[in-house]
């Protein structure tokens, strides 16, 4: 072999190793949960607290409304759902409110928020949620979450774990219906729950996700409190550090939650994963340089790109199959329910719009959320930016 073809083959042939070395992680652990317990029948906790869940809301999210009606089937004897929106203008109150009033046996309320309590958005909501909460237990719930009815025992049953202080949830993108949301929820699947699973149980780390965590309020005041994290964007991931860093264990739940992504345009989906790819690269600077050697197939767009040869056109064949292969078995063991055909055709262009969030993350720091625009520095620390537009015009 010559060595334009070992230039050729090579970076596809250590991302390949890299990509199924991946998947089997992910695979192999929840495949192994699933043969344990059984997705739909998580064992029961030996107590049961009272759990308070914790909503905060910003706007409609898709099928909002189907959303919160799952969470009034949950088969837990004691707990509360704690909404909170920082505006009593938000679009997505009426439909809260609507939920209260047709769920009269769930002990719910809506609360309003203040925006300045801190930085980040979502923790100024949650200290005021976590002061109204009544529960022993705090469950952080997004609006695009979904759930089943086993949800809050399958939590429980691995908070009461020894040790344990931190669990968040594996999730699942479902319902797409526009491009953009197929891109969305493939990303979801074929990527990002593959990555998380596999760090805990490659390189120890376990990266909790705000989109389902639960705790004792009691160990999270140990550890600082939401306040100790309400200068930084990455919430989620530095409050589970926080808790490794005082002895607890950081678990994940393998039973998923779904992410419902419908009606979400492309350029919604690029905007979001961009802001995740400038987190990624503030939390771990050096495996977000080499994010791209987890995709063979970007590998081996790269290398037809740069040498258009017969060769290099064979390995983006072989790396086209066997991402499409990672990407079918990931997503049937998350969405084994659901028509994946879609997700899976998807998959080049897929990898294509990840390729784009992670250049993006390297062109500015600057991110815009929840309606405030932020620069983000080492470890996700957050400075306020200040429109060119407002600087210099008078109060209001």
């Amino acid at each position: 072999m010559d060595w334009g073809a070992l230039a050729t083959i090579a970076p596809a042939a250590l991302s390949s190793t890299i990509y199924a070395t991946i998947q089997a992680a992910f695979l192999l652990r929840v495949g192994r949960h699933r043969l344990r317990a059984g997705c739909d029948a998580p064992g029961a906790p030996r107590a049961t607290p009272l759990v308070s869940i914790l909503k905060p809301v910003a706007g409609v999210d898709d099928e909002l409304a189907e959303n919160l009606e799952s969470f009034a089937h949950i088969d837990y004897p004691r707990y509360e759902i704690v909404f909170g929106v920082a505006s009593r203008e938000d679009p997505a109150a009426p439909v809260i409110q609507a939920f209260i009033a047709a769920h009269p046996e769930v002990k719910a309320r809506l609360c309003l928020t203040d925006p300045g309590e801190a930085l980040n958005p979502k923790v100024a909501q949650l200290l005021e949620l976590t002061r109204r909460a009544e529960g022993s237990v705090l469950v952080i719930s997004d609006a695009n979450v979904r759930v089943r009815p086993g949800y809050l025992n399958a939590l429980l049953s691995v908070l009461m774990r020894p040790g344990v202080g931190l669990v968040s949830s594996l999730f699942a993108g479902t319902g797409e219906r526009t491009l953009g949301a197929v891109i969305e929820n493939a990303q979801l699947g074929a990527f990002i729950a593959p990555g998380v699973v596999a760090a805990a149980e490659l390189a120890g780390r376990s990266i909790s996700v705000g989109k389902s965590m639960a705790m004792r309020r009691v160990d999270l005041e140990r550890v600082g409190g939401f306040e100790g994290v309400a200068g930084v964007l990455a919430e989620d991931d530095m409050l589970g550090r926080r808790f490794s860093e005082r002895g607890y264990v950081v678990e994940l739940c393998l039973d998923p939650v779904e992410n419902r992504n419908t009606s979400g345009s492309l350029t919604r989906t690029l905007d979001r994963h961009t802001r995740w790819a400038k987190m990624r690269r503030a939390l771990v600077p050096r495996c977000f340089a080499v994010e791209p050697f987890n995709s063979p197939l970007l590998i081996a767009w790269l290398t037809v790109l740069l040498s258009p040869t017969r060769l290099a056109l064979e390995v983006w064949l072989f790396a086209w199959a066997l991402q499409s292969l990672g990407a079918f078995l990931a997503l049937r063991m998350l969405r084994p329910e659901r028509s994946n055909l879609l997700l899976l055709a998807a998959e080049p262009l897929r990898t294509l719009c990840w390729f784009f969030c992670w250049l993006n993350a390297y062109a500015s720091r600057r991110v815009t959320w929840r309606g405030n625009a932020f620069s983000i520095g080492a470890g996700t620390a957050l400075s306020a930016v200040v429109e060119p537009s407002s600087v210099g015009s008078p109060a209001r």
